[in-house]
């Protein structure tokens, strides 16, 4: 993390720590620590020292060096050493502060860094990608009102109270957003993945009858037949690569004829 410059800190500590984002990462400073733990800072600053001598590199790279301005009165102020830590560092610092209000200030500083960090979590605010999806939700409201009118208005007395429907986003070849296609499912219709049906059958989850089971394994039994089938024909293809020289068949070779 690079070093920088910041303001001189008020006297007058706030309920809660007040993190800041540095190279995409959520930070406190030594100064801060100081404040909140009610430590003198030089003292926090040698802990610091003295746990990045002792830690390996990896880790000690969650403490960066950082420059600080004090005003020291009259208007006048200098330049002072700090460091600039990362969640990791400040858990590897707190570690030896002990303590009932010690562990409150942990705690509060722990809730601070899910918080910001949670926040960062969160997509970039885009524009052009709120304008499609408000769009394409207006388009897939539509559609759904439609197609659920359609399905109250041609359905019996009481079938449309249990109508599913699915709908669907998509794409283009150019990579446009297509127009939301919204589909009544019938009643005996599922939506799995073919690994999540296989699992579903095989549970016994699935209220299918003998006979529909029976033809769910005759369709796959002639599909893998088919499939078998159509492998032997490309191996036996000249020049396919899994087809073995064979020798010639003795009945197409001439024959030395014998006196």
């Amino acid at each position: 993390m690079a070093d920088i410059t910041i303001g001189s800190s008020v006297a007058t500590v706030s309920a809660r720590p007040e993190l800041s984002i540095h190279d995409g990462a959520v930070t406190t400073t030594s100064i801060q620590v100081a404040q909140y733990f009610g430590k003198r800072h030089r003292d926090v600053m040698r802990t610091i020292r003295s746990l990045t001598t002792e830690m390996p590199d990896d880790h000690a790279r969650n403490f960066a060096r950082m420059v600080h301005v004090v005003e020291i009165g009259s208007g006048a102020s200098r330049e002072e050493g700090a460091y600039r830590m990362t969640r990791e560092g400040f858990m590897l610092l707190a570690m030896g502060f002990t303590g009932k209000e010690a562990l409150r200030w942990k705690l509060a500083y722990i809730a601070a860094f899910n918080r910001m960090e949670a926040e960062l979590q969160k997509p970039a605010h885009d524009p052009q990608r709120i304008q499609l999806a408000l769009r394409l939700a207006a388009q897939a409201a539509a559609q759904v009102t439609q197609t659920v009118f359609d399905a109250v208005m041609a359905a019996d007395a009481t079938g449309w109270q249990h109508g599913r429907y699915l709908l669907s986003l998509g794409y283009d070849r150019e990579g446009q957003a297509t127009v939301p296609v919204a589909k009544a499912i019938a009643h005996d219709q599922m939506v799995f993945s073919l690994h999540s049906l296989s699992e579903y059958i095989a549970s016994g989850e699935a209220m299918s009858s003998d006979a529909q089971l029976a033809t769910l394994a005759s369709a796959c039994t002639q599909r893998l037949a088919a499939r078998a089938q159509h492998r032997e024909k490309q191996m036996a293809l000249p020049g396919h690569p899994g087809k073995s020289a064979t020798t010639p068949n003795t009945a197409d070779t001439p024959q030395r004829k014998l006196n």
